[in-house]
């Protein structure tokens, strides 16, 4: 039975199994390993792998174990016009970065007016 959220769309919804597993083989991890770390037996991991959709706390845990952010990876996938929640660590950040960068054109265009260097 297919459920609504993995139906066609716009945005089609990533398969987190299919990510853990490319996470898995990119860090040279086994499913055994990953069960031993998770506490949990590898048909369990052999199951998450299968499915398209994770318990969060279930993904939280795999994250952990393997070091990597899954949610990170899954907000890759939202449509570019997807506005993101302005008081995360990650978008502070980058409105910082561009703010840096703004500021280092406008410098380099003050300099280059001073050394006579047109744009």
């Amino acid at each position: 039975m297919m459920r609504t959220y993995q139906r066609e769309s716009e945005s089609p919804y990533p398969h987190i199994g299919d990510m853990v597993w490319n996470v898995l083989c990119e860090q040279k991890i086994t499913q055994a390993e990953l069960a031993r770390r998770l506490q949990v037996t590898p048909s369990s991991v052999a199951d998450y792998l299968k499915q398209s959709s994770l318990q969060f706390g279930i993904l939280w845990n795999i994250s952990i174990a393997l070091k990597y952010d899954f949610l990170g990876k899954i907000i890759n996938n939202y449509p570019e016009s997807f506005p993101l929640n302005p008081e995360s660590k990650l978008v502070i950040e980058l409105n910082a970065q561009k703010q840096i960068i703004a500021d280092l054109e406008k410098e380099i265009s003050i300099y280059k007016a001073a050394l006579g260097i047109k744009p």
